[in-house]
């Protein structure tokens, strides 16, 4: 059984990763070429609205992305009062999300603008499906939500190739969004019918509501934090500079760089549910934890190191001439590769050990040093001065993250995960 479950964990990663390298193939091939056709100026309106949706998204997701998986672990018999529970309030949650994005935007810029967030903040109603997603985690069956994915990511490749080709007008771009989360929410419906389960047998509970609410409380606290300081660096270069072309060129520079974030989700959600099984030996789940902290630590210094050395021709040879500002941009912007990597780790142990107020304090030293930050570089760096805020004080949250909870213990694991080695027996691990 435990030889079963260990195999379920390393092809869960397997499918996993797959399906965020997919990713990462198709947001760099099909979205350079789109970023290429818009241009700076429609892109940064396309970055604008995509800053003010993720802001917002906390209401829908409700920080329960996690917790529910948590959950759906620790009470497997209440599975479809979790699931019909969690569904219901991000459902709600979406429809808030709508109206405040749109409301935001009509009060402060032109129509046009507006109606293109309009078209982006759809896709939030869909991915309130997205809960099946949670069902699968919890299972480790990794490899459907992975297939999803795929899936999704071709058809919508192929959609936006025929919109370049057509020379289709921003507008339809923004509905894109729409449809992949309608895409993506299709096929987990059909996965999920799969497996033998049902939707209709999903219930509203309004105890279970409130008793989720009330433990998702720091982690929608600390989730609308991060949000905020993480899409806020858009709108204040559009507020400070007044100039959409300037938004794009950042956000190009941005995309890339971000386009690594979806490894360490793919590995710790993936090996998230091990972690918490472990929880009644504690030697095997700090060792576990430890590796997991190695593979984050050595994964996103290959990264930097590789981006520095290559990052101009590499971004330039996207972008072309169009986006001069893009180069430097990401050559700043991927040193928070680091302290993401970690923090991904870092956020998932401390909600599997139920300490989220670490969580919040975290986030509300980030938001108070990165937005403080981007105040006074923005006016004076321009958007350099953005990617610099967030450099800094990334790291000085990663320093926050090592001592916050138990320093001895934080410090040391810290130091045992710097260790390569740590890497070698993670492969031995996956091949025995």
């Amino acid at each position: 059984m435990q030889e079963k479950a260990k195999n379920n964990y390393v092809s869960n990663s397997f499918w996993m990763l797959l399906e965020k390298s997919a990713r990462i193939i198709s947001g760099i091939l099909v979205g350079v070429l789109v970023v290429r056709y818009l241009g700076d100026t429609q892109f940064g309106i396309l970055t604008y609205g995509l800053g003010i949706i993720a802001i917002l998204t906390i209401f829908s997701t409700l920080g329960l992305d996690s917790l529910v998986v948590r959950e759906l672990l620790t009470r497997p018999k209440n599975t479809e009062k979790i699931l019909g529970t969690a569904f219901t309030l991000r459902f709600a949650g979406s429809i808030l999300v709508v109206a405040g994005a749109c409301t935001y935007s009509l009060l402060r810029d032109p129509i046009e603008t507006t109606f293109i967030v309009f078209l982006l903040s759809i896709s939030i109603v869909f991915q309130s499906l997205s809960v099946i997603d949670f069902y699968f985690q919890s299972q480790v069956k990794g490899k459907l939500t992975a297939i999803n994915q795929v899936i999704t990511l071709f058809v919508s490749a192929l959609v936006k190739l025929y919109l370049i080709y057509a020379k289709a007008p921003l507008e339809w771009f923004a509905t894109m969004a729409a449809l992949e989360a309608g895409i993506s929410a299709l096929n987990q419906y059909l996965f999920y019918k799969r497996e033998g389960q049902m939707i209709s047998k999903w219930q509203f509970n309004f105890a279970e509501a409130k008793y989720l609410l009330l433990l998702a409380i720091p982690l929608i606290a600390s989730s609308f934090i991060q949000l905020l300081y993480q899409n806020v660096d858009a709108i204040l270069i559009a507020r400070f500079l007044r100039d959409m072309g300037l938004v794009g060129q950042y956000g190009a520079g941005v995309r890339i760089s971000q386009a690594a974030y979806f490894i360490p989700v793919a590995i710790c959600a993936a090996v998230f549910p091990g972690i918490i099984n472990n929880r009644d030996n504690k030697t095997l789940q700090l060792k576990r934890l430890t590796q997991l902290y190695s593979l984050m630590i050595w994964g996103a210094v290959f990264i930097i190191v590789g981006a520095t050395l290559f990052g101009d021709w590499v971004i330039s040879f996207l972008y072309g001439a169009k986006f001069p500002g893009a180069p430097q941009i990401f050559k700043i912007h991927i040193w928070v590769s680091l302290p993401v990597f970690w923090g991904t780790a870092w956020g998932m142990w401390m909600l599997a050990i139920q300490k989220q107020k670490y969580v919040v304090w975290l986030q509300i030293n980030n938001a108070l040093f990165i937005l403080t930050l981007e105040y006074f570089l923005i006016p004076k760096l321009g958007i350099n001065g953005a990617a610099y805020s967030l450099v800094i004080g990334s790291y000085i949250s990663l320093s926050f993250m090592i001592i916050a909870y138990k320093p001895k213990e934080g410090l040391l694991l810290f130091w045992q995960a710097l260790n390569p080695k740590n890497i070698l027996e993670v492969i031995r691990y996956s091949k025995a």
